[in-house]
C-alpha cells in the first residue's frame, strides 16, 4: 500500500514539472501571415503559436497599425487553439497603405508583419 502511494507522489511530481518545464519554455509566435480582400475589406491574420497551456500561454494582443499609426488593437484572454491561430478583421484600407500586424505572447516575445496594399484582391 504505501509503494503504490510512493508512486502516485512521484507520478504527480513527474506531471506538474513537465507542465512547469513547458510554461517555462514558453515559445514566441512563429508565424504570421495576412491576406486582405479588397472587395470585403477584410484582414486575415493567421499565427503559429505552439502552447501546450493555451489558458496561461497563449496570443494575449493582436494590434493593427495602419500608416504606423495604431488601427486598431485586440486583446484576448486565451488562445483558442494549441497551435495555428487564424483571425478576421474589418480594416478599410487603400491602395499604397501600409497594415503592420504585431502578436504578442503574453509570456515570451512577438512576430510583427508589414505589408503595402496593392490594387489587387489579396495579398499574403
Amino acid at each position: 500500500m504505501k509503494y503504490l502511494k510512493c508512486l502516485a507522489i512521484i507520478g504527480a511530481l513527474l506531471v506538474s514539472t513537465t507542465m512547469i518545464t513547458a510554461c517555462v519554455n514558453a515559445t514566441s509566435p512563429r508565424y504570421l501571415g495576412l491576406k486582405y480582400n479588397t472587395q470585403t475589406h477584410t484582414l486575415k491574420v493567421t499565427v503559429i503559436h505552439f502552447s501546450p497551456a493555451p489558458k496561461i500561454h497563449y496570443v494575449y494582443r493582436i494590434e493593427i497599425d495602419k500608416n504606423s499609426q495604431i488601427y486598431q488593437a485586440y486583446l484576448y484572454q486565451k488562445q483558442p487553439k494549441i497551435f495555428l491561430l487564424t483571425y478576421n478583421y474589418n480594416v478599410t484600407v487603400l491602395p499604397g497603405e501600409t497594415l503592420t500586424v504585431s502578436a504578442y505572447c503574453v509570456l515570451w516575445g512577438f512576430i510583427q508583419k508589414s505589408q503595402t496594399i496593392t490594387s489587387t484582391l489579396t495579398i499574403s
